[in-house]
C-alpha cells in the first residue's frame, strides 16, 4: 500500500516541482538547492549517501553536479557534529524538532560556515534563508537567520580573540 504524504510534505514536493527559469538560478544557489532536497529526501526515507545521490541522478537523468555532491557528502559525514552546533544555537528547541526541511537548510548552511572559506558567512546565510522562504516558511525563515547568524557572530568573535 502507498504511503501518503502529509500535507506539509506533499506542499513541499508541490514547490520542488513548481518551474523556474533557470537564470534566475546561478549554480551554487541551484546546488545548494539540490542539496537541501537530497539532505530532505534522506532524513525521511533514510539510505547511505551512494542511495541518495543515485537516486537524485535517476529522479533528474543526468549525474549530480559536483558541488550539490561536495555538500550531500560532507552533511551526511559531518551530520551530528553539524547537528550538535545547530543544537548550541536553537532557543528552547532541538533539531529533531524541527521539520526536515529547515533541518536540511540549516545543515546545508552550517556545512558551508564549516568547511567552504570561498563562501562568505552573511551568502551562506542568505541562500538559507531564501531556501528557507520558499520552501518552508516565513518563521522558519527567521529561525534559521537568527541560528546561523549567531554563530556567525560567535565565530568572529572567537577568531578576532585569536589575532
Amino acid at each position: 500500500m502507498a504511503r501518503t504524504p502529509d500535507p506539509s510534505e506533499a506542499e513541499f514536493v508541490r514547490r520542488v516541482r513548481e518551474p523556474r527559469a533557470a537564470s534566475a538560478e546561478p549554480g551554487r544557489h541551484r546546488a545548494r538547492r539540490s542539496a537541501m532536497m537530497v539532505l530532505y529526501r534522506t532524513d525521511l526515507v533514510g539510505g547511505e549517501v551512494d542511495d541518495a545521490i543515485a537516486s537524485f541522478e535517476a529522479d533528474n537523468g543526468f549525474p549530480m553536479p559536483e558541488y550539490t555532491e561536495d555538500v550531500v557528502r560532507g552533511v551526511l559525514a559531518r551530520l551530528d557534529e553539524l547537528d550538535a552546533v545547530i543544537d548550541t544555537y536553537l532557543v528552547d528547541w532541538t533539531v529533531d524538532r524541527l521539520g526536515a526541511v529547515e533541518r536540511a537548510v540549516l545543515r546545508v548552511a552550517m556545512w558551508e560556515l564549516f568547511e567552504r572559506q570561498d563562501v562568505p558567512g552573511p551568502v551562506a546565510i542568505d541562500e538559507a534563508v531564501e531556501l528557507a522562504k520558499r520552501y518552508a516558511t516565513p518563521e522558519a525563515a527567521k529561525l534559521i537567520n537568527g541560528v546561523l547568524a549567531a554563530w556567525l557572530r560567535d565565530h568572529d568573535a572567537e577568531e578576532g580573540e585569536e589575532e
